[in-house]
């Protein structure tokens, strides 16, 4: 039979923390900016990134025996995600500081009509006319309440923490490292005495 039992002496890793690797966000950004790996998001994404790792990570021990894969493995990452990222929280912002009047403002349609256009359309051409004669437009205003109900959807996911989560994969995950579970592998007779 397999048994599990504590025992009460301190669970050494075999892998170190990621603490260990950056203790402050300078030891980080140098190895952020010479890696081998391209950086494509600002410094000052870098530094907030590395706090959020801190925050979410710090004390996570490692997924790999290769420290050097491992931090390959976090620079792939920024790399691949980094950018997106960067762009989505720009775009949040943006969002968020939007006015009242630049919610409620709607989608234009415009119509233009040629009676001569300067060369002869084809109609299967999805390329405008070069010169018109009239144009119509339609413009749209929302509702406040659809406005509203607009930002909200759009702002309901925060780009952060699906990013972050991004890294879950690196780290170790022991939900009671304090209190390890030990596998035996023995197998016991019970002897009855009669």
């Amino acid at each position: 039979f397999m048994h599990f039992y504590k025992h009460s002496f301190p669970y050494n890793y075999y892998t170190k923390k990621f603490t260990d690797f950056y203790p402050e966000v300078s030891s980080f950004l140098i190895d952020f900016k010479d890696n081998g790996i391209p950086t494509k998001i600002s410094d000052e994404s870098a530094t907030t990134l590395y706090y959020l790792l801190y925050a979410r990570y710090g004390n996570s021990h490692i997924n790999n025996l290769d420290e050097n894969q491992f931090k390959y493995r976090l620079f792939s990452t920024i790399f691949m995600y980094g950018p997106t990222w960067e762009k989505r929280l720009e775009v949040q912002d943006k969002l968020r500081a939007l006015s009242d009047d630049d919610l409620r403002i709607g989608s234009k349609q415009i119509n233009n009509h040629a009676y001569n256009p300067s060369s002869a359309p084809n109609t299967g051409t999805l390329e405008e006319l070069e010169y018109i004669n009239e144009q119509g437009t339609l413009n749209y205003k929302k509702g406040k309440v659809d406005a509203y109900m607009w930002l909200m959807d759009a702002l309901k996911t925060d780009v952060t923490k699906s990013f972050i989560d991004k890294f879950e994969e690196l780290f170790l995950k022991i939900v009671a490292p304090q209190t390890p579970l030990v596998y035996v592998t023995d197998i016991e007779e019970e002897v009855e005495e009669e």
